[in-house]
């Protein structure tokens, strides 16, 4: 029962309003504007919406989320299945891809729209899914207290679905991390949140007495809150930081929280009538004890104090509100309240006349949810049954075009490796063929003339030795032995034999190495606070090579010989 109470925000109960034409003093098409009024005037709302989009304050993504939740938030069961329709629809767009910030805040707040929608017309299966995906882009983003409010929205779906134990022991998990760490206004709601939500599960399940620690707690953690407010850090974006929009919020819960221990109490046996009417007197004197929603919801409790004449005003506001719309669950409850009136009364024969229509009433939204289930079921059939029929068709182009792909990559392959193929045997032709020609001019030019045998100059060698030392071309790290060949005007093989001959059978670079050594040697002697690394460099070694030359050559590293020196 008392779910169903709580539910009561969904139940048609407003009555229904003339339709306005948007007038040109409604200056300012906003989406503020239009959310504005939407609770009230829903079709000026809508109205809004459109002016808006003509005159360029807001773009076709941004409309269409707004009026998805001006529909999400209707009272008329058509408009949340819109609702839906247009989330799927958003869903789809570049604008709700997952991927920089903005588009991760889009995609969250159309599947927010789209789980309220979902909740209202019982598609829990869907809301799940909302949830969980919810949850999980919450945390990418570091939010974890807004994932774990989903994390609690996925516990109230389960107990939904018959998972009961699995959905109670996922609340638990979210009270228990939403009572640890330091207190903040965000962490105080999800809690309240969440904790409410298992008390609608545990109504649902008969478990009446575990009812009871939850509502003391959201009142004692609200009696925290207004006792030290300034511990609690100022996180929540959902609840405004004026003062006295804080003493409503906790007026609201605590009026909540005691109107759930007096149904609580009603449902004990025996019921605990003392205690309820101790709750019921005071959650009357709060403002949402003297509200529609919250009278409403305290009729329970008013027929198990047998204070009729309460519970008959409530009933007739309601039909009130209702008007010729009673095909619903709420005139339902009117019709048994009247019953159960009459016969506290002694009017017997009044109560089974109330009865009577309650039952037929209820036969009929039976029959009404039969069909519309019916009719869901089809529909999510035909949906699936079509979606199967278009995956099928997508795997089988998807399977030509791998093959397609497959064939043309090797064929592109081969056709490659035959062309380096041909390019290469074609090279190696052209080399032999420059090769013989090279041989035959060799062999051409031996018949013809003979060289005269080198003869190494000691003159030339002195002269090679002394420029070297002169002009200290061994301290260039670039010099080759090309470049003296170049500057002498001497054969490559003339200069080998050059240094062979008078540089004690030294190579050219073992001739270059000494002089760079015999320098460093005289350079660490004579400035010995030179570091070793610019040594290297000055004579022409990288630090590297000249540690590890002069280790070889002398068998002790520069730094060892410098210490020892």
């Amino acid at each position: 029962m008392l779910a169903a109470l709580l539910a009561v925000a969904g139940c048609k109960c407003s009555p229904k309003l003339p339709e306005r034409i948007p007038q040109p003093s409604d200056s300012l098409y906003t989406p503020r504007a239009a959310m504005e009024v939407y609770g009230l005037e829903p079709e000026r709302a809508l109205d809004i919406l459109d002016s808006a989009l003509i005159v360029g304050n807001v773009n076709a993504f941004q409309a269409d989320y707004y009026r998805a939740k001006i529909y999400a938030n209707s009272l008329e069961g058509p408009q949340w299945d819109r609702a839906i329709a247009l989330c799927e629809n958003l869903l789809k767009q570049d604008s709700t891809r997952v991927g920089d910030p903005a588009t991760v805040a889009n995609r969250s707040k159309v599947l927010g729209v789209m789980m309220d929608a979902c909740r209202k017309t019982r598609d829990n299966e869907r809301r799940l899914q909302c949830a969980i995906e919810l949850a999980s882009l919450s945390r990418s983003q570091g939010q974890e207290t807004e994932a774990l409010r989903m994390e609690a929205e996925i516990g109230a779906v389960l107990t939904t679905l018959g998972r009961v134990e699995e959905g109670m022991i996922k609340l638990e998990q979210v009270i228990n991390k939403l009572d640890q760490g330091n207190p903040s206004i965000d962490r105080l709601d999800a809690g309240i949140v969440a904790r409410k939500r298992r008390i609608i599960a545990l109504d649902r399940a008969g478990r009446h007495r575990e009812i009871i620690p939850d509502a003391e707690a959201i009142i004692q953690k609200l009696a925290d809150y207004q006792s030290n407010p300034s511990i609690y850090a100022e996180d929540s974006f959902r609840l405004s930081a004026k003062p006295e929009a804080r003493v409503k919020y906790c007026s609201f819960y605590k009026a909540q929280a005691q109107i759930y221990m007096a149904i609580a109490f009603t449902n004990f046996t025996p019921p605990e009538l003392a205690a309820t009417k101790a709750l019921v007197q005071e959650a009357e004197q709060s403002d949402y004890g003297r509200s529609f929603l919250g009278r409403w919801t305290l009729s329970t409790a008013w027929k198990a104090l047998g204070q009729w004449d309460k519970v008959r005003a409530i009933d007739d506001e309601m039909e009130r509100h209702l008007g010729t719309d009673t095909l619903c669950t709420d005139y339902a409850i009117v019709l048994q309240d009247r019953a159960d009136a009459a016969r506290a009364r002694g009017q017997y024969q009044q109560a089974i006349s109330y009865l009577d229509r309650c039952s037929k009433l209820k036969d009929e939204l039976n029959e009404k949810r039969h069909q519309t289930e019916a009719q869901e079921y089809a529909a999510r059939y035909h949906a699936m049954e079509q979606d199967l029929k278009l995956q099928e068709q997508k795997a089988r182009s998807a399977r030509k075009d791998y093959i397609i792909a497959i064939i043309s990559v090797i064929t592109l392959i081969v056709a490659i490796f035959a062309f380096l193929a041909f390019r290469q045997r074609r090279s190696i032709v052209e080399k032999n063929r420059a090769l013989v020609r090279i041989i035959d001019e060799l062999n051409a030019a031996r018949e013809t003339s003979r060289p005269e045998a080198f003869k190494p100059d000691r003159e030339q060698f002195d002269l090679i030795d002394g420029t070297i030392r002169s002009e200290k071309l061994y301290t260039n790290a670039k010099l080759q032995r090309q470049d003296i060949v170049e500057r002498f005007g001497i054969s490559r093989h003339a200069l080998n034999d050059l240094f062979t001959a008078f540089a004690d059978g030294q190579s050219f670079p073992g001739y270059i190495n000494n002089l760079r050594m015999q320098d460093a040697i005289r350079l660490m002697q004579e400035e010995p606070e030179l570091p070793i690394s610019d040594i290297a460099e000055a004579v022409g070694f990288t630090p590297a090579t000249f540690r590890e030359q002069f280790k070889r050559q002398f068998g002790m590293t520069p730094t060892e010989y410098r210490q020892s020196s």
